[in-house]
């Protein structure tokens, strides 16, 4: 996955150059769309009520998404600027779903704790 972020990511380098504004602005968009995602599939099985294993597979499913093929047609199809929210968004993701996933299984550490069950 290196790799592909690396190669996507000399595509849009020279744009990253003149770091400006409206290249912060899309970067808090990319965020808050990466997040949308694990934020619903969160609250959908709190809200419903489903056991842990069910809520954790809906949060990834939620968040995580086909972003390299979008990747590839925006570099392919069209102007280099097309692919930097797109390759923006797969390192977002990533980290996103990084940090979900520690704390996801903190909150379920917690959890077992309460209950005097060794996690």
């Amino acid at each position: 996955m290196a790799l592909v972020v690396m190669i996507n990511g000399s595509v849009i380098a020279p744009y990253l150059v003149d770091f400006n504004l409206k290249l912060v602005g899309v970067c808090l968009l990319i965020i808050a769309l990466a997040s949308t995602g694990y934020v619903i599939g969160y609250l959908i099985p709190r809200l419903m009520r489903w056991n842990d294993a069910d809520r954790t597979a809906l949060v990834f499913n939620g968040g995580m998404r086909n972003i390299s093929a979008g990747a590839v047609l925006a570099i392919t199809y069209f102007p280099a600027p097309v692919a930097l929210p797109v390759v923006l968004g797969m390192i977002f993701q990533q980290s996103t779903a990084s940090l979900v996933g520690f704390l996801l299984s903190r909150h379920d550490r917690g959890k077992a704790k309460e209950r005097g069950i060794a996690a």
